[in-house]
């Protein structure tokens, strides 16, 4: 018998033992421990510091190849802060909401030559569009129709705000001279609608990495990965993980990859995404 089918004998025995022993009502809470552990090594319900989810090292590991980056749904402009710190690239940044658009403005004070920042949603559509939000400063914000059922927001401080939204390809303000390579979109559930406004501006640029980031709000409109990599069809696909070397290569039509818990995933274009497998 090979080593390989032994493994496979022997896995088979344990997983036969493990479910005759866990495979039961009383004993699903420690299931669910495990799955919840399991979830987090994997790089679901992953949020905190840029440590800590493994975004900063992303940026690390990428840093030489970016020049030209877009931050699409910037906040108060952490994630722009660390390209800033970690990246020698020029900036774009994207916030429709008024305070958090006031926390860019200090940024830019201090980054005059690489930080660029408009107040505005993207979208897949021009014009005025309302999104709920505790308040305008809000990371949480959503144009999602279905906050109600987010476990993690508060149902009594939502409030709604009008906001002007466009579409990427709608957009002429890059510098013609030099491509966007990166983009970070974390728009709390409207990546799908972001790429979709998007279109033609990927098909001109071709960036090398684009990342995004999934939860429950894809949930509820039926947008899996396997979606979205039917949409960046030019690009393998890669999730953050927490520590290490901390990109890994997924494929998006195995159920394993389509859960809907918070996680950051990156579009690498298929012609340089061999080094990162």
């Amino acid at each position: 018998m090979s080593k390989k089918n032994f493994l496979i004998k022997i896995w088979k025995i344990f997983s036969r033992l493990y479910v005759f022993i866990f495979g039961r009502k009383s004993l699903q809470f420690i299931n669910d421990m495990i799955l919840s552990l399991s979830l987090y090594a994997k790089g679901y319900k992953n949020y905190g510091s840029f440590k800590a989810t493994g975004e900063e090292n992303f940026i690390d590991m990428i840093s030489g190849e970016i020049r030209v980056c877009l931050d699409i749904g910037a906040n108060i402009g952490n994630y722009s802060k660390l390209l800033i710190n970690k990246t020698n690239a020029k900036i774009y940044a994207f916030e429709p909401l008024e305070k958090s658009f006031d926390e860019l403005k200090k940024i830019k004070e201090k980054h005059k030559d690489r930080f660029f920042i408009e107040k505005l949603a993207l979208g897949n559509e021009d014009g005025i569009k309302k999104i709920s939000s505790a308040n305008d400063k809000s990371e949480k914000a959503s144009f999602e129709k279905n906050l109600d059922k987010l476990s993690f927001i508060d149902k009594d401080n939502l409030r709604e705000f009008d906001v002007s939204i466009k579409k990427l390809d709608s957009l002429n303000f890059f510098d013609s001279h030099s491509k966007v390579d990166f983009l970070k979109i974390d728009v709390e559930g409207y990546e799908y609608e972001v790429l979709l406004g998007g279109k033609k501006f990927i098909d001109f640029n071709s960036p090398k990495f684009i990342q995004i980031e999934i939860n429950w709000h894809q949930l509820f409109k039926k947008i899996t990965l396997y979606e979205f990599s039917k949409l960046l069809k030019d690009y393998d696909i890669f999730k953050i993980l927490p520590h290490g070397k901390n990109l890994v290569f997924i494929d998006p039509s195995r159920p394993e990859n389509n859960i809907f818990h918070l996680s950051n995933f990156v579009f690498i274009r298929k012609d340089i995404s061999k080094k990162y497998k």
